[in-house]
């Protein structure tokens, strides 16, 4: 490896195969659509927005020897991701996702084998420590498991490097809900919010009630999306509601990997909040307007020329 990365991401890397559908879904037969596929997976999606925005950014990940695999590792690394600790084990198949998508682009279904995950064992976060405790912040989604979560926040908290975290699914989200205070950045949509919380979230007034909770049980930033409502951001400090921009939807896939990115990059580049979370509704909007799951057009420059408009 060369130089210490700004941020390490662990988490999951996947080929991302997406169906958006011509007509209404009709069960029970074949259906017309657009396929295309594409690298994806939540650790892999923030680490490959983070080097699009110019940070140095590492990615903890496991993939197999195969197709998929080669796919992964070479389309990542070409985009600036330093993947010299990923892990290649022959062990389990590497992870895929499906999404089906309506005729208006919003998602009716996912379907995610994310097992190769397993591999990333606390053993292998032991052996890069050191990567870990020379981060500015370290990024983990809900697909690792949680002897190696725990692992991970014992390493940096005696670091005191702060720890983002990304539920993915509500089923996944639900089982970090009694150390959910342990993490400096949460950014769960509505219905991860309620799993981490454990309130409902129905409309802004109950997500900023249950983002104050999660501040209130220790997080330091509780980033909560609502799809068109928009977002809303709780800190000790601040409490803030983002409106949601109409926009047409190519593809859902990726968009909140893209906010919290941005987010993440803002708030370790010494961006105030209110203003990291306006340029990730951006990275977030032109992501959906995208077929890919990681915008080619992504940039600082980009963002920022569009919050100025």
């Amino acid at each position: 490896m060369g130089s210490q990365p700004s941020i390490v991401v662990i988490g999951g890397a996947s080929l991302d195969i997406k169906g958006r559908l011509r007509r209404d879904f009709i069960p029970g037969t074949s259906n017309p659509a657009a396929i295309q596929m594409s690298v994806g997976g939540v650790g892999r999606n923030i680490a490959e927005n983070l080097a699009r925005l110019g940070t140095s950014v590492a990615l903890i990940s496991a993939v197999c020897e195969d197709d998929f695999g080669r796919a992964i590792l070479q389309q990542t690394e070409a985009a600036g991701v330093d993947m010299s600790c990923m892990l290649l084990t022959g062990e389990q198949r590497s992870s895929s996702y499906i999404a089906i998508l309506s005729h208006d682009g919003s998602l009716l279904a996912g379907l995610d084998d994310s097992a190769a995950g397993r591999a990333i064992t606390p053993e292998h976060i032991q052996e890069r420590a050191e990567l870990l405790q020379n981060a500015d912040m370290v990024v983990i989604d809900a697909n690792v498991a949680r002897a190696t979560v725990e692992t991970i926040m014992a390493i940096c908290e005696a670091a005191r490097v702060p720890v983002a975290f990304e539920p993915v699914a509500f089923g996944l989200a639900d089982r970090f809900r009694q150390q959910v205070g342990r993490f400096f950045l949460v950014t769960p949509n509505d219905l991860e919010a309620e799993a981490l919380s454990g309130m409902p979230v129905r409309d802004v007034p109950t997500a900023i009630a249950a983002a104050q909770k999660l501040v209130s049980l220790g997080v330091g930033v509780a980033l909560i999306s609502l799809a068109e409502a928009g977002i809303v951001y709780a800190s000790a400090d601040e409490v803030g509601h983002i409106p949601g921009q109409p926009t047409e939807i190519v593809d859902p896939t990726g968009a909140g990997d893209a906010l919290a990115a941005t987010v993440i990059y803002g708030l370790t580049h010494n961006i105030p909040l209110a203003e990291s979370v306006q340029l990730g509704q951006i990275a977030a909007t032109v992501t959906l307007k995208s077929p890919e799951t990681v915008t080619p057009d992504l940039s600082l420059d980009y963002l920022y020329a569009q919050l100025e408009m």
